[in-house]
């Protein structure tokens, strides 16, 4: 586990290396400061992605947390089931994403995020079939997006699970007590 620092020292970190202070309390990054240098790029894609994006917060969030769901990253799932609600995503779009076929609520174009989600999990590379339906739903501007969104996640799960980054005590765990199996 790699130590979370202390708040205060998080913050002062963050502003010495001009790091969005927003993010200091949290504990992803109350550990990560442990590198100011890497935090601070980790921290620009994380702000573009997150808050100067074209491609609309809900998918976004599709997709993180299918991606949170398949690697089993309890902190960035519980995460973002926080964001997803602070949009005012329905429980059952939250939720279906952890099992997609079942979820009566996705559209077409959901299901295909979330399918560019897996195979971007499985194989780091979206499908002819996925790529073509996506390609007729988003512009090449918002392709590059939704890639980098799964695939910044996808790397973020590796970090927040293998550094065994707790919880921030305003998260709660897995909803309805359900972790992945």
């Amino acid at each position: 586990m790699i130590p979370v620092l202390p708040a205060d020292d998080a913050l002062a970190r963050a502003h010495a290396n001009q790091i969005d202070e927003r993010l200091a309390p949290l504990n992803a990054f109350r550990t990560m400061l442990n590198n100011p240098t890497a935090t601070g790029g980790f921290a620009a894609m994380l702000t573009t992605l997150m808050f100067h994006n074209t491609v609309s917060a809900r998918a976004r969030e599709l997709i993180i947390l299918r991606t949170g769901w398949r690697t089993r990253s309890e902190y960035e799932f519980c995460q973002h089931v926080r964001v997803s609600r602070e949009l005012k995503m329905t429980e059952e779009e939250i939720l279906g994403v952890r099992d997609p076929a079942a979820c009566k609520a996705y559209s077409d174009i959901d299901r295909a995020l979330i399918r560019m989600a897996d195979e971007m999990h499985e194989t780091a590379e979206v499908s002819p079939a996925t790529w073509s339906f996506l390609q007729g739903a988003f512009s090449p501007s918002d392709l590059v997006e939704l890639l980098l969104i799964a695939g910044f996640w996808r790397m973020a799960a590796g970090y927040l699970k293998s550094a065994r980054v707790p919880l921030d005590a305003d998260v709660p765990s897995w909803p309805e007590g359900q972790a992945p199996a």
